[in-house]
Parts: C-alpha cells; sequence; structure tokens
C-alpha cells in the first residue's frame, strides 16, 4: 500500500495561517490610507468655492456657466484651480470665456486667459 504524506509535520508560512492573513490584509489596507491621505492633501488651503470667487473679482460680466478643475503643474507637481466663466448668446454661442487660474496654496492669481 502507498503512504500518503501530510504537511501536518511542517510549519506553515505566515500567510497561511489565519492570523497572517490578518495582518497582511491591515498593512495593506494601512498603506492604502496612508498613500490616500498624501493625495488627498492637495488644495487645502484653498476651496473650490474660494477659487470662483477669486476668479469672479477678475472679469467684469457675470457669468452664465462656471467650471471648476484641479490642475497639477511643474516638477513638484503644484495644485492649481482653472476656473472657467462663460457667457452665451441668446442662439446658445459661446459669447465670452476667461479661464483664471488660481495657486491652490496661496490663493494668487498665476494666469489670466480671455477668449472670445
Amino acid at each position: 500500500m502507498a503512504t500518503l504524506s501530510t504537511d501536518a509535520g511542517i510549519a506553515r508560512g505566515l500567510r497561511d495561517r489565519p492570523l497572517g492573513k490578518i495582518a497582511i490584509v491591515l498593512a495593506v489596507l494601512l498603506a492604502a490610507f496612508l498613500v490616500s491621505k498624501s493625495c488627498g492633501a492637495v488644495g487645502d488651503e484653498i476651496s473650490q468655492k474660494q477659487a470662483v470667487a477669486i476668479a469672479r473679482e477678475h472679469v467684469d460680466y457675470k457669468p452664465e456657466r462656471v467650471m471648476v478643475r484641479l490642475l497639477k503643474q511643474g516638477l513638484k507637481s503644484r495644485p492649481y484651480w482653472a476656473v472657467s466663466l462663460a457667457t452665451f448668446t441668446d442662439t446658445g454661442a459661446l459669447e465670452r470665456a476667461t479661464v483664471v487660474v488660481i495657486d491652490a496654496k496661496t490663493g494668487e492669481v498665476s494666469e489670466i486667459r480671455r477668449g472670445s
């Protein structure tokens, strides 16, 4: 008769133990939390609402549509708010458009692009 070998005498690795599996899952969750916190800290100083208020100060019209995007520029990936302000004609064609780029850390306007 053939004998079956068992691994009962062999020590199981950390990943095979229930406590080891829990420790690995906790380590992965902790790493994901730390990465998300470092990425989520961008733009904490100037909020999106504050950026829109700053941009409105730099146009001489009341915009009908406002769009906001958070951009990273430069080698150190500095965050900037790009606030687009626009008005339209009665037919729906774009009448005026302005993009105001605001430093998300300081609130300073770094660029104003005026369209038609």
